[in-house]
């Protein structure tokens, strides 16, 4: 039983570790399609899997977003992130060039 119940915990770390190993840079490959599109919609799933369900609070990180249930709630929630990520990268980019 010890065993089984082990199994069961080792198996969740591993989905959850393997879902957060996500890229924002991987993301940013999805901006490439038109904005508010479901292609681009279809990018972010292919990446980070949708597991929806009701949720009350905003998501905190960009992998809360797979559980958005409303597909242009889950785009605007996956845009949240990628496009604040890509802000603080083009400040850092022209920083480092003054």
């Amino acid at each position: 039983m010890k065993l089984l119940c082990s199994l069961v915990v080792v198996g969740m770390l591993l989905s959850t570790f393997a879902t957060a190993q996500v890229s924002s840079q991987t993301l940013r490959t999805c901006l490439e399609l038109e904005d508010q599109s479901k292609e681009r919609l279809d990018c972010y799933d292919a990446k980070i899997k949708p597991a929806p369900k009701q949720v009350s609070a905003p998501a905190k990180t960009v992998n809360d977003c797979r559980f958005v249930k409303e597909e242009d709630d889950r785009l605007n929630c996956f845009n949240r992130f990628v496009n604040a990520s890509s802000k603080k990268n083009t400040t850092q980019q022209k920083r480092k060039s003054l």
